[in-house]
């Protein structure tokens, strides 16, 4: 883990973006604990005119149309922001992974050429594309979902 601690520094450039990411998750699941409630209150309206407790089928049709038309509109709000949330912060790992890649390659063109004849290049080249996509995927989706 100490050598991910050097990859954080990555996040400035990008702290608005995955500020935005973070906060939209956390709406999105406030959102989604509210579909219980309303399903258990049609569950008890349901209940209450079967036993008799409601009579007025208008009543209860329009609290059903309300209770479905709220559950079904915190459904759709909360995938959009669910939407909205991974492309805000699957993005920002896309281009941490860019800015990673530039870095390395960086340091790949100040190294000596007696480094390269010791080191296989496919290796490198193994390190630039294959290690670089896991440390993204600990910068993006990681995240994510420990946030979620």
């Amino acid at each position: 883990m100490k050598e991910l601690k050097k990859l954080n520094k990555l996040f400035v450039k990008y702290k608005w973006q995955l500020l935005g990411g973070f906060l939209v998750t956390v709406v999105a699941r406030v959102l989604s604990i509210f579909l219980p409630k309303y399903i258990g209150k049609i569950i008890n309206l349901l209940n209450d005119w079967g036993n008799g407790k409601i009579t007025d089928e208008s009543f209860l049709n329009d609290q059903l149309l309300l209770y479905i038309g709220i559950i079904l509109g915190t459904t759709l709000l909360s995938a959009g922001l669910t939407f909205v949330m991974r492309q805000l912060i699957i993005v920002v790992s896309r281009h941490l992974e860019y800015d990673l890649k530039n870095i390395i390659y960086n340091q790949y063109q100040r190294l000596s050429l007696g480094f390269y004849k010791q080191n296989r290049t496919g290796d490198l080249m193994n390190r630039i594309s294959e290690d670089v996509s896991k440390v993204r995927m600990y910068m993006g989706p990681a995240l994510m979902y420990s946030v979620n």
